[in-house]
């Protein structure tokens, strides 16, 4: 089984930095990608995949629709999202490469975004159904998240 990690960024050098870390840790680099707002999927990702929608181009993902609106927000902002697809026995050393790296803390620049009045709403219905899935309670937190496919 495997799980994806997310991690938001304010520059593309941080980005592209927290992916070096997690190739140096042992991830693929086939499943690791940085998304942003023009080319959606820019770095280590399969070509079939590039220049989709974002939020087709992350499918596998399986972001939390909760998450997915902040994330969505974040780069139409200008901000870089990191994916990467770690199996679950390469899961610590994944997280250990993100510890240092230069992420945001996700609800914290939510409550900011908020504050000039951003509408957090959910993303539409239409959208419920391309991502699903659930945050892990044991790994992930406040500057980068690690989620599971919820598999009915």
């Amino acid at each position: 089984m495997s799980r994806t990690i997310t991690a938001l960024f304010d520059t593309r050098a941080d980005a592209d930095a927290g992916a070096e870390r997690l190739r140096q840790a042992g991830v693929d680099a086939a499943h690791v990608a940085v998304h942003d707002d023009t080319t959606h999927q820019t770095s280590g990702a399969d070509p079939t995949t590039r220049d989709q929608g974002l939020w087709a181009s992350i499918k596998g993902a399986f972001v939390p629709h909760e998450d997915r609106h902040a994330y969505e927000e974040g780069i139409r902002r200008g901000g870089f999202l990191l994916t990467a697809t770690v199996d679950d026995d390469n899961v610590p050393e994944a997280v250990a490469a993100l510890e240092d790296a230069n992420s945001i803390d996700l609800d914290e620049r939510s409550r900011q975004w908020r504050a000039q009045g951003w509408d957090a709403a959910p993303v539409a219905e239409a959208d419920e159904n391309l991502l699903t899935g659930s945050r892990d309670a044991a790994v992930g937190g406040a500057r980068f998240r690690s989620y599971t496919a919820d598999r009915g």
